[in-house]
């Protein structure tokens, strides 16, 4: 059985902040009994992939991670496409397929050396970010054509809109009703990101999900891949340690940042300024 995700930090585990599990990993410990784990490098410009599917033991089970910090949806949808159709090719069945979708505003650069470079809001802004409507329309299509391929060939996906999009653009586009909402975890009018944070879900103005979102995101997903999301319970998922140190972490600044949390935008340092001077 096989497992492949991406996503961005809010998947591949929040930055210098190490978790004993993120979201992915409760899954594939509640449906895979023991597994092989590969970081997946899909082969763009200079690098090469670091596995080929037909190097796989069929008797082994595996999950396959993809998500990387600051990635935008250019590059999870370039990445999962690629993967997606070259376990298609190789004949290799994916069991699960679970994406988390990131920023709509975000975007991948391309230098003339061929290196790639995340633009966002927290990295190499200063290239430029995109801005909607194109935005959010082009992250539909990429959400589209990945249903379109998922669905075509029997393979049990997920998708998690972390982030909201804007909602005048979803209001106007021609592409929203071609989306299966059956397999979002939440709408893409919400999003995640806002209400975990006054949720208290989060371990900081970004929204990066501490062990409780990372639990109820395993919920919600197994759900949505029809398997059972009656789980083991969190602590057999995150230490004491962890746990404790979520709870006591940043206190006072958590308390804000789930007061204000639905206002936050993209939890820059520009955006906690805003707030700060309630505190």
């Amino acid at each position: 059985m096989i497992i492949y995700s991406n996503g961005c930090s809010h998947t591949a585990d929040a930055m210098e902040y190490r978790y004993d599990n993120v979201y992915i990993d409760i899954i594939a410990k509640e449906i895979l009994e023991n597994y092989k784990l590969i970081k997946v490098q899909e082969g763009y410009y200079n690098d090469f992939k670091n596995f080929n599917f037909k190097d796989l033991d069929t008797d082994t089970n595996y999950l396959l991670k993809n998500a990387a910090h600051g990635k935008s949806n250019d590059l999870i949808f370039f990445e999962s496409y690629n993967i997606i159709k070259d376990s298609i090719i190789n004949n290799v069945k994916l069991d699960f397929v679970v994406i988390q979708f990131s920023g709509v505003n975000r975007r991948i650069h391309s230098n003339p050396d061929g290196s790639l470079l995340n633009v966002n809001p927290f990295d190499n802004s200063e290239l430029g970010v995109k801005f909607d409507p194109f935005a959010t329309e082009q992250s539909l299509q990429y959400i589209l054509i990945l249903q379109d391929l998922l669905k075509e060939h029997s393979i049990k996906y997920c998708f998690i809109p972390y982030m909201e999009f804007d909602s005048d653009t979803l209001d106007k586009s021609s592409n929203l009703k071609f989306i299966d909402t059956k397999y979002l975890t939440t709408t893409l009018y919400k999003g995640h990101r806002n209400s975990f944070r006054k949720k208290g879900f989060v371990m900081d103005a970004p929204g990066h999900p501490n062990h409780l979102g990372y639990y109820k995101l395993a919920k919600m997903i197994m759900k949505k891949l029809g398997l059972s999301d009656k789980i083991k319970s969190i602590e057999d998922y995150f230490s004491k340690k962890t746990i404790k140190k979520d709870n006591e972490y940043l206190l006072p600044l958590l308390e804000l940042i789930k007061e204000h949390g639905d206002v936050l935008k993209d939890g820059t340092n520009d955006d906690m300024s805003d707030i700060k001077h309630l505190l």
